[in-house]
């Protein structure tokens, strides 16, 4: 599923702070209607996201009855991108149970098409790691400020 939008970029001072996009209500609706098939829990969705050139997965988080889009760190930066502008994003999930469109193509002009079809191994879903993130901080690895005993940051 593909949702197209533009929002303006907030700061939520959660546990995490962090920039995010609200989705729109009409987009919220769509990814509400997959949002149990896909999450991996805690309602969060997996994605990816295009801001401008830059592409990057991340997950989307329930919030307020509705959901907020991340924005990494490494793409605000590379756009341009700062707190209450207004951005333009592109969001996919991949949604398991989505008919596959090319195979209803080829299913339609096929003369056996009306004979029944194996069904398609289910695709994991994508894994997001957090430590992959470019603004991941762990204090376990890294310990405490000052501490030049742990870690290299």
């Amino acid at each position: 599923m593909e949702l197209r939008f533009s929002g303006e970029v907030v700061w939520w001072r959660g546990p995490v702070p962090h920039h995010f996009v609200t989705l729109p209500g009409p987009e919220a609706e769509r990814l509400r209607a997959v949002a149990s098939r896909v999450t991996y829990g805690w309602g969060c969705v997996p994605a990816t996201v295009t801001l401008g050139a830059s592409t990057f997965t991340t997950s989307i988080f329930p919030k307020d009855g509705g959901f907020l889009v991340p924005l990494k760190v490494a793409a605000r930066r590379a756009e341009g991108v700062e707190l209450g502008d207004d951005v333009m994003l592109v969001v996919v999930v991949e949604d398991p149970d989505a008919p596959d469109d090319d195979d209803d193509a080829a299913a339609a002009s096929d003369d056996t098409a009306a004979a029944p079809r194996a069904a398609a191994p289910r695709p994991a879903a994508p894994h997001h790691d957090p430590a992959d993130d470019d603004d991941y901080f762990d204090p376990a690895a890294d310990g405490p400020p000052g501490d030049e005993s742990r870690g290299s940051r």
